[in-house]
């Protein structure tokens, strides 16, 4: 999970209240957004939904707001439902710099801790929570889909991550632009690899350009 870009201006749709998932806010959400959910940043084809990072049920008033709405998985959104209604703001936050993301190959799971201080604010705390659920289950013991799903991000992490140790012991032309490809703002799971890079100092010197993301539109 990542800063998020938004458009400042409203689809026109939304005025009407009649939508709040109209073709003109599925288009702006998608090119906000690359085409990614917002929540685990995995790239959407059809299986998208306009989701609502403060719910509809808990908030009626926010139903229409521009500022309350995002694309999503249908994945990640299930998970979500009205349960995480306090979650940080991904679009006033670089959430990738104050929670370390990783996976513990080893143990099979993600791993999330708060890094902006001693004490973890409650929207950070719900947020990881969160992110968990997504990434590891609900429950112990992971579901068929929720293998299946950690399945795919362990795949793209570890191929990502495999690049890196390939250049960093014999670093080639071929090798960097592929490092890079891999870190440009479309692309998956970018809140891990920018762990990944971060955690060298090589890395972090020789691909930190690549780590700004939507930065650049704030």
């Amino acid at each position: 999970m990542i800063r998020v870009y938004k458009d400042p201006d409203e689809p026109k749709s939304l005025a009407a209240h009649k939508s709040y998932s109209g073709d003109d806010v599925v288009r702006q959400l998608r090119a906000d957004q690359r085409g990614k959910c917002y929540l685990c940043e995995r790239l959407t084809v059809t299986d998208f939904q306009v989701e609502h990072h403060k719910s509809q049920a808990q908030h009626p008033d926010l139903v229409y707001c521009w500022n309350n709405l995002f694309l999503s998985c249908a994945y990640c959104n299930n998970k979500k439902s009205n349960l995480f209604d306090n979650m940080v703001s991904p679009t006033g936050n670089d959430i990738e710099t104050y929670i370390e993301q990783r996976l513990d190959f080893d143990k099979s799971k993600a791993i999330f801790k708060y890094i902006g201080g001693e004490n973890i604010t409650d929207e950070y705390g719900e947020t990881i929570s969160f992110l968990e659920r997504v990434f590891n289950g609900t429950n112990k013991l992971r579901t068929e889909r929720e293998q299946l799903f950690y399945n795919y991000v362990l795949s793209a992490v570890n191929t990502f991550q495999k690049m890196v140790v390939d250049w960093l012991f014999a670093p080639t032309a071929e090798l960097e632009d592929a490092i890079r490809q891999s870190l440009d703002i479309g692309k998956e799971f970018l809140g891990f690899k920018y762990w990944i890079i971060k955690s060298n100092s090589m890395l972090l010197k020789h691909f930190g350009d690549c780590i700004k993301w939507n930065r650049e539109f704030v």
